[in-house]
């Protein structure tokens, strides 16, 4: 009878898309005190939202919508990742897709976590000192990269992940994750997995309208690989006066996102992507967004292969930001310049070697970080490559505050 039920929910969303519509969910929310809402009260028991269902565009054909099949979230995030297929009844084609993905994705997976994140692990269990951390993790210029933000930050309650790709959807159905659709999804994730950062250019492309329409299958993904049980996922926004609410048709927000609510053995969490240009013109235009980054609590960040933009005067907001809200900054040479760091304010430390910075990124040298890491007697090395470098190139600030 369930499986009956949720056939027909799924057949429902395939009629709205045809008829062109989004059907938003009917339950009301109301804005937390904390970084991000608890949704998950306001929903009906063992069913996700209502699916925001769009039509497929030129490229890859399928219905999608922020819908799990048979409304099971843990379900099909492992199914993507490759990890389990159980509960699904899928064709012979299908089967074969499934497992190619699954041997592709777990020798891949173990690539990335013996080259960085096992290493990540092993650093910051000797480096960072777990008084500096807080139960909250910013992730700005992330995409959808949780792999790197839970090792680095293991502890933290709740996770904000910030990039220019949008949100997106999953397949409406078991029969659209084709050959095809994990084939787009594994190159979406290629980068990630080889050289553990997500080229901008390629997400562009890969997340794009024609693809896999938004970064949704690759955070299920890799929370999912990062040893993570998905309970909710919830569609919202933040409105003008600096709330996140769920998306709705009713209320007008300023900024798109999602919530992705997990369990890692028995400790509930929360990671929300949303969806913004930081560049000072756009954010400028988005009060409610900067008031909600500005009460952010105290956060660890991380800033990793971040195109050095916060070199530029015109990403001063979210840099001020960063300064102001975090308690510790673990980042490379690409996120806020080394001179930003008052000594008096900050224990900083160095990890690693600081060389030029690659090709395309040249103009941003820094003199003073590369005298610092030639002159101070603490740096210590790294055994793992981070950034755009390579193992013997790459860098890592670790930014303590101060007390108050």
């Amino acid at each position: 009878m369930r499986i009956v039920l949720v056939l027909v929910g799924i057949v429902g969303a395939l009629a709205a898309s045809a008829a062109a519509q989004q059907v938003g969910p009917a339950v009301a929310s109301q804005p937390s005190s904390r970084l991000a809402p608890t949704l998950a009260s306001t929903l009906v028991p063992g069913l996700a939202l209502t699916p925001h269902v769009t039509p497929p565009p030129s490229g890859l054909q399928f219905l999608c919508g922020v819908q799990a099949p048979y409304g099971e979230w843990d379900a099909v995030a492992k199914f993507i990742a490759g990890l389990s297929s159980e509960g699904y009844s899928l064709s012979p084609d299908g089967k074969a897709a499934w497992d190619r993905h699954a041997a592709i994705t777990t020798a891949s997976w173990a690539n990335v976590q013996s080259h960085y994140l096992n290493r990540i692990d092993a650093w910051r269990k000797r480096t960072i000192d777990r008084r500096w951390t807080t139960d909250l993790a910013f992730y700005p210029f992330s995409g959808p990269d949780a792999a790197n933000v839970f090792t680095f930050f293991p502890d933290a309650r709740e996770y904000v992940l910030i990039g220019l790709e949008p949100v997106g959807c999953i397949p409406a159905g078991l029969a659209d994750y084709t050959p095809q659709y994990f084939g787009a999804l594994r190159r979406s994730l290629d980068a990630s997995l080889t050289i553990n950062f997500f080229r901008t250019n390629d997400m562009q492309r890969d997340f794009g309208g024609d693809n896999l329409r938004g970064v949704l299958p690759a955070l299920l993904f890799l929370i999912a690989r990062s040893g993570n049980s998905i309970s909710s996922v919830t569609p919202v926004t933040i409105t003008s006066d600096g709330n996140v609410v769920r998306e709705r048709e009713d209320v007008r927000g300023e900024t798109s996102g999602v919530e992705i609510q997990f369990t890692t053995g028995r400790r509930v969490r929360r990671l929300v992507y949303f969806s913004l240009n930081l560049q000072n013109a756009r954010l400028g235009r988005k009060p409610g967004t900067q008031k909600y980054l500005a009460c952010l609590p105290e956060a660890d960040t991380l800033i990793k292969s971040a195109s050095y933009l916060l070199h530029r005067p015109y990403f001063s907001l979210v840099r001020n930001t960063i300064l102001s809200r975090s308690r510790l900054v673990v980042e490379d040479d690409s996120g806020i310049p080394y001179r930003f760091f008052n000594q008096s304010a900050w224990d900083v430390r160095l990890h690693g070697a600081y060389n030029e910075p690659i090709d395309l990124f040249r103009n941003w040298r820094q003199d003073d970080l590369k005298l610092a890491f030639d002159s101070r007697p603490d740096v210590l090395p790294l055994d793992f490559a981070i950034g755009y470098g390579h193992v013997r190139g790459s860098n890592l600030l670790v930014a303590a505050r101060r007390s108050r």
